[in-house]
């Protein structure tokens, strides 16, 4: 009879076990460590420890599940419809971190910062025909000068854009390169020199080392550059148009004997090179950027230079090196590419502010690991 009680007891407790519910919290307690299961047996483990090894154990591996990182998103671009047909907008920065860190950090340009470089050849005095389309009158360039100066634009240097352009560098978010072609000493200091010292500009010389060049020119433009005024680059070294057909030793040579010339009599070593003609070819850049030139200037038209954002025509983006084919506006078309670069900049700040929030998320969940690299 007592031992049919003691069976019915058994039984009662097996029951009750089985109908309460596993309700444990995680962690570790009295040294030991506890699922976060409701509704299923929990195995307790001693600490590795206090086990006794016997015969038949095996070792236990504590697995760490890894931290995941989620899969970082694409970001949008921006785009301009100011923008003419056929043209469309390059970044060259591969690293969105690099780019998103130098875009939003402290002491950088702010976003929708232009640069807008110009090409000049010469200036014609009143009462001479204009008989080159590159040309522009004496009349035009002096109400160009003015008008960029009223609308709040300053010039940089090549070295300033190569800055920018990488780095995002600080620079006057109205900024100009004044480019002026080919050897022209008297259009320098005659028309360009007075605005220079007035404003506090400089002019960025795109120079043909040619031996033509008389020792007075040497003289005179040796002159002119000590004013720091001049930003002296390299435009070839006999104009010479380079084609696909061109000899290799001919591209080599427009492209070498410029920065041993240059740097004789002007102690400085180029850092742009301004294609004679505009023409360029992707064998030529290979050469160009062998030489150490950082950038390159064609002459297309296409709108103004942001941060991480070149606009190309079909032709450049052939040769996918958007610094090395960079655009020029003609002087031609001077007071009009003013106006058109800064419908580019508002677009572009903007944009920018709309997209601020995703760009910064972006920095602090993809981009942690490599601050300080």
């Amino acid at each position: 009879m007592t031992q049919s009680r003691s069976l019915i007891l058994i039984g009662v407790l097996i029951l009750s076990a089985c109908a309460a519910p596993y309700q444990l919290n995680s962690g570790q307690v009295n040294g030991k460590l506890e699922a976060d299961i409701t509704g299923t047996p929990t195995f307790t483990v001693e600490p590795s420890s206090t086990l006794t090894e016997t015969a038949t154990s095996t070792p236990t591996a504590t697995l760490i599940p890894p931290t995941l990182t989620p899969t970082p998103q694409k970001l949008s671009m921006f785009s301009s419809e100011s923008l003419r047909n056929g043209v469309v907008p390059v970044q060259y920065i591969a690293d969105t971190c690099h780019y998103l860190e130098n875009r939003w950090g402290e002491g950088k340009s702010t976003p929708g910062t232009i640069v807008v470089p110009i090409m000049f050849h010469s200036v014609v005095k009143p009462g001479r025909k204009i008989t080159n389309m590159s040309d522009i009158s004496l009349s035009s360039f002096e109400y160009f000068m003015a008008k960029a100066k009223d609308m709040g634009f300053s010039t940089i240097t090549i070295e300033e854009l190569i800055g920018f352009l990488n780095a995002n560098e600080k620079i006057p978010e109205r900024s100009m390169l004044l480019i002026l072609d080919d050897r022209r000493p008297g259009v320098t200091e005659e028309y360009f020199m007075p605005y220079l010292k007035a404003n506090d500009w400089t002019l960025t010389l795109a120079w043909l080392t040619t031996e033509l060049t008389s020792d007075y020119t040497w003289d005179r433009m040796e002159r002119l550059a000590e004013s720091g005024r001049l930003d002296i680059q390299s435009h070839g070294h006999n104009s010479e148009y380079i084609q696909s057909y061109t000899p290799i030793e001919v591209v080599e040579k427009e492209l070498y004997e410029p920065i041993q010339v240059i740097q004789e009599h002007f102690g400085t070593i180029p850092q742009a090179h301004i294609w004679s003609g505009g023409n360029f070819t992707e064998q030529a850049i290979e050469i160009a950027r062998k030489a150490g030139y950082q950038v390159g200037f064609t002459a297309y038209s296409r709108g103004p230079l942001l941060f991480n954002w070149i606009p190309q025509g079909e032709i450049e983006l052939s040769v996918e090196d958007p610094l090395m084919v960079l655009p020029r506006y003609w002087s031609t078309d001077l007071s009009v590419s003013l106006y058109h670069a800064l419908e580019i900049s508002e677009e572009a700040q903007q944009y920018a502010e709309a997209v601020k929030e995703e760009e910064l998320r972006y920095l602090d969940i993809y981009c942690q690991d490599q601050e300080g690299d």
